[in-house]
């Protein structure tokens, strides 16, 4: 017994030594994850007056490329970044495990930044994050990032679906947070989204049975995005936490998806005779190649709105898991994905706010293109860490890099390491995705047009 009551004090004296003062670097915290942002699309943005808000941080704060890790898939990395840990380490190996059942929450084996601030008695509020099912009980809320391995081939990214089980923490934010996810899912609401912020608007006749198809996977994201986007901005306006997280996955799913109409150039397919049938509709291709563009602007327009939410005291951290380039440029791939990362091209690291040092040149970035490397992936979690004033542990692989922070972050990165922040972390555990949250995902896809009508025939695209 007293062995015991031994260890319960030193477990109590690691994590009170692991917790801030009552001073740290940055008040608030906002992570911005975009998936697959690539500098080599926001450059030219950037060059024509557009993406202002990520511009205002890259001149006030820093940035530059973020290496990332293969095999570069989301689960992973998007863990990865929440924990500071690799993945054999963390748990979290791909979209689905050895049995081919989708990745929970209940699974990972470290703590996330979410569960290192709880402990350090902060607040955090996470929204659309990566395996994020189900929710964890925090201080804070959090909305989870759910998805299905029923619709991998069409777009595995993660949503809220009404009717699906331990979505939102606490269990009193659900009403208003279904609410949200209903307007903002609405058909007529994604298609309005998708024709004035993504692909304009096209005649009947114009888009070919691929197109159709490309542009229906991508409604998933549109409605996704923008109730994650509505859900964060609420939270941030209304109930801030020290710490607070959102994820976006369309710019992503239009890389996949367009990449093709982006960079034509790279491609050399003259025998398919859908390519061919749709390049002779030049103006319909023109436009498909804005998808890439128009939907990084987009997200510029929704940081924007969480930035604003989030206060000027707050530090801005945006990052994306891993760039893009031109993909299957010899043949067509199977699944018309034209844009890929599998060999791990590095992503895009922006940040300013309290904390954050000067690095990098906006202007010379903009005008030739002049980029340094920043950190990589497995530094987030430690320079989060140090702008809420709490040491990483020791287990972490990365480090804040001291050139992107302050003299006062510098000296909180500084601080002794623990030796880890997951003594006491509650066992990992398979858990079954219950039955009917694939059905209500299936039936979702149904009402935004994926799978198609009943006869078999392609639904129009949004007019």
């Amino acid at each position: 017994m007293r062995t015991l009551r031994l260890l319960v004090v030193l477990l109590a004296g690691l994590a009170c030594a692991a917790c801030p003062g009552s001073k740290r670097p940055a008040s608030r915290v906002l992570l911005v994850g975009a998936d697959g942002l690539e500098w080599h699309v926001l450059q030219p943005l950037l060059a024509q007056g557009k993406c202002p808000n990520l511009r205002a941080l890259m001149e006030r704060g820093a940035f530059g490329r973020l290496e990332t890790m293969v095999p570069t898939l989301s689960p992973i990395l998007w863990t990865t970044i929440a924990t500071g840990k690799r993945p054999e380490q963390h748990g979290i190996h791909g979209f689905t495990d050895a049995d081919l059942k989708q990745y929970t929450s209940s699974q990972r084996r470290v703590r996330a930044l979410w569960n290192i601030a709880d402990r350090c008695e902060l607040a955090s509020d996470v929204c659309g994050w990566w395996i994020t099912w189900p929710v964890e009980e925090l201080r804070g809320a959090m909305v989870s990032g759910s998805s299905s391995s029923a619709l991998v081939e069409a777009n595995w990214k993660p949503a809220l679906i009404p009717g699906a089980p331990r979505q939102v923490w606490p269990a009193e934010l659900e009403p208003e947070v279904l609410r949200i996810a209903n307007e903002a899912g609405a058909l007529d609401a994604v298609q309005r989204l998708a024709r004035e912020r993504v692909f304009g608007s096209f005649a009947e006749g114009e888009l070919g049975a691929v197109e159709k198809k490309l542009m229906q996977q991508t409604y998933w994201s549109v409605q996704s995005d923008a109730t994650y986007a509505a859900i964060a901005e609420r939270l941030l306006r209304e109930d801030p936490g020290d710490l607070n997280l959102v994820y976006f996955g369309g710019t992503d799913v239009v890389g996949h998806r367009f990449w093709r109409y982006y960079e034509p150039q790279a491609f050399h397919w003259p025998e398919d005779p859908e390519l061919q049938a749709q390049l002779a509709k030049p103006e319909a291709c023109e436009r498909l190649a804005r998808a890439i563009p128009n939907y990084y602007e987009w997200f510029d327009q929704m940081l924007g709105r969480l930035v604003a939410a989030a206060g000027a005291d707050a530090t801005v951290i945006v990052c994306s898991d891993h760039g893009f380039h031109a993909y299957s440029t010899d043949k067509p791939n199977p699944l018309f994905v034209t844009g890929h990362h599998l060999d791990g091209p590095p992503g895009v690291f922006i940040a300013a706010g309290p904390g954050i040092a000067r690095f990098g040149d906006a202007t010379r970035f903009v005008q030739q293109n002049e980029l340094e490397t920043a950190a990589s992936i497995l530094d987030i979690a430690p320079m989060v860490l140090a702008l809420l004033g709490i040491p990483r542990g020791a287990d972490m692989p990365g480090a804040a890099p001291a050139g992107l922070l302050d003299e006062r972050a510098r000296a909180a990165a500084a601080l002794a390491p623990v030796p880890t922040h997951d003594t006491g972390f509650r066992a990992s555990h398979e858990e079954d995705v219950p039955e009917e949250m694939r059905a209500n995902y299936v039936e979702r896809y149904k009402q935004l047009g994926y799978i198609g009508t009943e006869d078999g025939a392609s639904p129009k695209p949004p007019r």
